[in-house]
């Protein structure tokens, strides 16, 4: 029953709230509009942070809500699609600007909204060679730079922002992992040197067939009823998506399933660590509750595991 287990949470954003009236002011939209298509009420746009600025952020606050020491990190994964920069990786400036170990393995992993968790099932599996030490995963992405402004069917719905989580090894937590990919280019992508395009239709009927089939297989690979579960927390992409997994659990927990696009739309690998970081500071999770986190993006990948706090 072995497996990682959340030890500490952080989350930054971008320096400016852009609103739906905002957004109206250039494009062809309006605050109804997007509201009705996706939930989303505002996001964040990182004009004088960079990438690495925001996880560096998410990433102190982390450390620090964890309590370990920084020599004890062995592993430093950042799930992003929009590094600063093509080499080296931005796990590799998170580690300096941490003052973390020279021995720490250090790398960036595109897995777009999928990233946090499969970038949490890659360190489970190496921390089950060293229980002893702890992993820092962080999910950063700056969107703004690669969107379409024109194209109100993207634009208006992606925001900038990190999320860390530090998780360590522990012989009574609970971990449970199920992904894959469905190669499709054509359905959501981002060229190199291009903006991000998304055939919105596609997209919407592979999440909300995906993501019920996620969470199920979870509850059944881990023997649990759904309502044993504390707290669902989904890719923030679309409330009419995380509501349509919603109605496969009982009515009485539907509340559980966790929605904070309103105010960050979809920040791809940084939404589930968001949200976890906000749950969090608003009190919600507490220790040893058990968690369902599941992301599906671009790829089309998808992934979605149990773990505890």
């Amino acid at each position: 029953m072995a497996g990682i287990r959340i030890l500490g949470l952080g989350k930054a954003q971008g320096d400016r709230k852009v609103t739906n009236d905002d957004l109206s002011k250039t494009v062809d939209t309006s605050d109804e509009w997007i509201r009705k298509k996706s939930g989303i009420k505002s996001r964040y746009f990182a004009e004088e942070k960079t990438n690495l600025d925001m996880a560096v952020e998410a990433a102190e606050k982390a450390v620090k809500s964890s309590g370990i020491e920084k020599k004890d990190i062995a592993l430093c994964i950042v799930c992003t699609f929009t590094s600063d920069d093509y080499t080296p990786g931005t796990a590799c400036g998170v580690s300096g600007a941490l003052g973390l170990e020279e021995e720490i393995i250090a790398f960036d992993l595109n897995g777009a909204c999928s990233g946090f968790v499969l970038g949490c099932k890659m360190a489970n599996e190496y921390l089950r060679t060293m229980p002893d030490k702890y992993a820092l995963i962080i999910g950063s992405e700056k969107i703004s730079p690669v969107m379409d402004m024109e194209d109100r069917g993207t634009c208006v719905l992606f925001g900038d922002g990190s999320g860390a989580a530090v998780v360590g090894f522990d012989q009574e937590a609970e971990f449970s992992f199920f992904g894959g990919c469905i190669p499709d280019r054509q359905v959501l992508g981002a060229k190199r040197g291009g903006y991000i395009e998304m055939a919105g239709q596609e997209v919407y009927r592979f999440a909300t067939s995906k993501l019920p089939q996620c969470i199920d297989t979870i509850l059944e690979r881990t023997g649990h009823a759904p309502e044993e579960i504390d707290w669902y927390v989904c890719h923030q992409a679309n409330e009419r998506i995380i509501d349509t997994a919603a109605r496969r659990v009982p009515r009485e927990i539907r509340d559980r399933f966790f929605k904070n696009l309103y105010d960050y739309g979809n920040t791809s690998a940084a939404s589930i660590p968001i949200a976890l970081a906000e749950m969090e500071e608003k009190k919600m999770i507490k220790p040893g509750q058990k968690l369902i986190c599941t992301g599906f993006g671009a790829g089309l990948t998808y992934g979605s595991m149990l773990i505890s706090r």
